[in-house]
């Protein structure tokens, strides 16, 4: 091996850990792999109404709310996640930051030309 090869794999190994910081990547969060918030989400809306939603790894949904019990299916739709229920209900999920903008449209026809009710998604405890 030429000594210029061995001084460049010795310096590769020093100088990437120093710019890493020294830790490793944090693993991607649930449901990275397929762009789905998966997880539980408390989500309150500005009429005042709020709802517990839980999303899965196969994109099956549930949204449980004081009136209401429903399952959906969740699918990606550009940088947004859209859930359509089974009771003619249909929602659009966009992420900003650790939180997401809910859309939410009753019945699902109005889409896109009702102006929808507004809610913000966090992870629920």
């Amino acid at each position: 091996m030429s000594r210029r090869f061995v001084l460049l794999v010795l310096g590769t190994c020093l100088v990437f850990p120093w710019a890493s910081g020294g830790k490793t990547p944090a693993p991607p969060p649930p449901g990275a792999e397929s762009g789905l918030p998966v997880g539980r989400w408390k989500v309150a809306f500005a009429n005042g109404v709020s709802q517990v939603c839980e999303v899965r790894k196969d994109g099956t949904a549930c949204v449980v709310e004081p009136l209401r019990t429903a399952g959906g299916k969740a699918a990606r739709k550009g940088s947004s996640v859209v859930i359509v229920y089974d009771d003619d209900r249909i929602e659009r999920w966009t992420p900003v930051g650790k939180r997401l903008v809910v859309e939410h449209w009753f019945p699902a026809s109005q889409l896109p030309t009702a102006t929808p009710v507004l809610g913000i998604a966090e992870p629920a405890q």
